[in-house]
């Protein structure tokens, strides 16, 4: 994976390099902090490439959670993004929409340049030394080789029902939103004897398998150890999201604000524990976020989370 062109996509979701204060790593998670989190972008993020989750960390901040090694290197190529002077010129997409699709190697050698020329310690004199090889001439004739004729048998290839036929995929195939509270990052360490020897990413990664198997077009991983923040996830998911399932952990039994709030967006949803919570201490025996729950799955560790992605998708369905 690139992971330069992975940190663009982080700066481009959370509303660019001046809305991020700090960037840091933590385990197998890029920690960011965050000036207005209002301009984020949150399905953006959670899409970028090689996300494998969201996580909320206080009033301004973010942990996007990448594998163990390629959050590093993502970090480092903000770093070094973040380190560099303002462009003044523009970006690589808008140079590569104003030449020909068929080009030569020269023209692509110019044009990775154009991307890098901030992050190479190459002078003024290097850059402009190999843009000079390519004179208009050389374009004027890349130009040529294209007439009006290649364009058109191009374009009859790809005929109108083939773009309906793929909109219309995309909007009867349903999301999905999995919200985890205060903790449940902690898998793995977290009293194992009770919650289970894997791991959070773990987890998200045993979801998303899920939830594409079910037939789920995104699967979105949340977690946030704040009770407000979990309030704003299920807020935000209206009209983004066709099913919710809820592990909101310790707020089950205390959180009268999350049942207001998934009684507000009437989102299917579906509580789920790792843990049995019935057979465990006294005060986790109650649920308040259980009534705007269609169903709960408890008891099963991380295939709760299977048991209950099969039971949404089997729910949207018999709705549809």
């Amino acid at each position: 994976m690139d992971s330069n062109a992975i940190a663009h996509e982080i700066l481009n979701a959370i509303g660019g390099s001046k809305n991020l204060t700090h960037n840091e790593v933590c385990m197998t998670r890029l920690r960011l902090s965050i000036n207005d989190m209002t301009l984020i972008d949150h399905e953006q993020l959670a899409t970028a490439t090689g996300v494998l989750g969201i996580v909320g960390k206080g009033a301004n901040g973010l942990e996007v959670v990448f594998g163990p090694n390629l959050v590093r290197q993502v970090n480092d190529a903000l770093n070094h993004i973040l380190g560099e002077p303002e462009k003044t010129f523009c970006s690589l997409d808008e140079k590569r929409a104003d030449l020909p699709t068929q080009h030569n190697e020269e023209v692509d050698e110019l044009i990775s340049l154009l991307a890098q020329k901030n992050t190479l310690d190459q002078d003024e004199e290097d850059f402009d030394s190999l843009a000079s090889d390519l004179d208009e001439e050389d374009f004027d004739s890349l130009a040529s080789d294209l007439d009006e004729e290649d364009f058109d048998s191009l374009a009859s290839d790809l005929d109108a029902d083939d773009f309906e036929d793929n909109y219309e995929d995309d909007l009867d195939t349903p999301r999905l939103l999995i919200i985890n509270g205060p903790n449940i990052n902690m898998l793995g360490i977290r009293e194992p004897e009770v919650y289970g020897k894997a791991d959070y990413r773990t987890l998200i990664e045993t979801c998303k398998e899920e939830a594409l198997s079910q037939g789920f077009s995104d699967c979105v991983c949340y977690q946030s150890n704040h009770e407000g923040d979990l309030v704003d996830a299920i807020q935000d998911a209206l009209g983004s999201y066709d099913g919710i399932i809820i592990n909101p952990a310790a707020y089950t039994h205390t959180s009268v604000a999350l049942l207001d709030a998934a009684l507000a967006v009437q989102i299917p949803m579906i509580e789920v524990h790792l843990t049995d919570i019935s057979t465990r201490e006294d005060f986790r025996h109650i649920s308040y976020i259980k009534d705007a729950c269609f169903a709960t799955v408890a008891g099963k560790g991380i295939d709760s989370y299977r048991e209950a992605i099969q039971l949404m998708a089997a729910h949207l369905k018999d709705e549809a």
